[in-house]
């Protein structure tokens, strides 16, 4: 695991870095890099329907390319105030920025901890439903036949 504040962060984590401070993120540790190629029958599957429905860019333009996760471990963040009165188990904000060619696309936030689980929140922690301004339940369907094979 790299430093948050460390010089050894590349280009695209420090882009990362640099736009979560903007967000008024504290980073309290970078925590790697995780990189995936889209493929179109994975979105039909958990947890990659979900990640989706937390963003504001529809996956077409990814499909069959490589997307970079850069993940850290976040102070100040919107879920600190839901999940920090839980005094039950111990918990951190995790958020993972997507990148695709050295430009941010979107990405997830979510408490991690004991006792903590669930789907993933926006990069700024909004659920599904804020997101998508209606139901998952509707939006899955059409989600389905459009990605589906």
């Amino acid at each position: 695991m790299l430093a948050a504040c460390g010089p050894r962060l590349d280009e695209n984590a420090q882009l990362a870095k640099d736009y979560l401070k903007e967000q008024g993120y504290s980073i309290r540790s970078y925590e790697g890099r995780y990189s995936y190629i889209i493929e179109r029958e994975q979105l039909i599957h958990k947890p990659d329907s979900s990640i989706w429905a937390v963003q504001t860019v529809e996956p077409d333009a990814y499909i069959g390319k490589e997307i970079t996760q850069e993940r850290f471990i976040v102070k100040n963040h919107p879920l600190s105030k839901i999940y920090g009165p839980q005094k039950s188990f111990s918990y951190k904000v995790s958020v993972s920025v997507f990148m695709y060619n050295g430009k941010i696309i979107g990405g997830i936030s979510s408490p991690v901890g004991n006792g903590v689980g669930g789907s993933p929140y926006s990069l700024d922690g909004k659920t599904a439903e804020e997101v998508l301004k209606g139901d998952y339940a509707e939006w899955i369907k059409p989600w389905n036949e459009k990605y589906g094979y």
